[in-house]
């Protein structure tokens, strides 16, 4: 070369690649399985054909394994993150718990009481606010509830002869509310995984557990019952973003 090296050559510069920022926004389709353990508090209100009865609360619990689909949408404001998100699973939840009838004065009449709850299934229809830091995301959430519970009411005496009491059981789709909050990470350009809590309160029903008793003359025996139905969960699920 001519008098000059090839140092003195100009370098040739590398070409310039914008970094991707990753983006929450858009729509997802995703499977969570999880636990939950539910607090069912009944309470007597009264025996209508039997005034001066009374009857301890009942506790019974619905934990159980529960699974099931969800989806909604996000959008994404600089680091803040807005979205909905409805989700349905089936649960296996179902608890017993047993009392002691009494006389008004606390003396025990030799009647044993049994309450068993069930919650079949559970829906969540939810807002969310969240804030990422890039593919790892922090959120709140809360809004509706619904689930479909089952509850049911028997009695045993044992003296002077034994006698079970089946009272049935009591259907119903029950709405309230739910709070909880959770963190999802994006280990993939449309997956992502996350772990969450929720609080559902599915407030309060009366129910009248009534039978007819067989005899000369026959009788019906109806226990109006207050029923609170709560229920805690932890889940993992992942979802795919469109």
């Amino acid at each position: 070369m001519s008098g000059a090296s090839a140092a003195d050559l100009p370098a040739k510069s590398r070409p310039y690649v914008e970094a991707q920022v990753f983006s929450w926004s858009g729509f997802y389709l995703g499977l969570h399985a999880g636990y939950g353990w539910g607090s069912n508090n009944w309470n007597l209100v009264g025996v209508l054909e039997s005034p001066t009865i009374i009857g301890n609360p009942l506790k019974p619990k619905t934990d159980g394994v529960l699974g099931g689909v969800q989806a909604g949408a996000n959008y994404q404001l600089a680091s803040w993150v807005f979205g909905i998100e409805a989700d349905l699973a089936v649960m296996h939840g179902k608890g017993s718990s047993d009392g002691t009838l009494l006389q008004a004065g606390g003396a025990p009449i030799g009647i044993t009481s049994t309450a068993t709850s069930q919650i079949e299934w559970l829906a969540l229809f939810t807002g969310r606010a969240g804030y990422a830091f890039d593919r790892t995301l922090f959120y709140a959430k809360g809004g509706v509830a619904a689930a479909e519970t089952k509850d049911s009411f028997n009695l045993l005496q044992m003296a002077p002869t034994p006698q079970f009491i089946d009272f049935g059981s009591k259907n119903n789709t029950q709405v309230g509310w739910t709070i909880g909050g959770g963190i999802e990470h994006a280990f993939a350009p449309n997956w992502s995984a996350k772990i969450e809590y929720n609080y559902i309160d599915l407030g309060t029903s009366s129910e009248n557990f009534n039978v007819l008793i067989a005899g000369a003359p026959s009788t019906t025996l109806t226990f109006r019952q207050d029923i609170e139905h709560t229920l805690q969960i932890v889940k993992v699920g992942a979802n795919y973003r469109f």
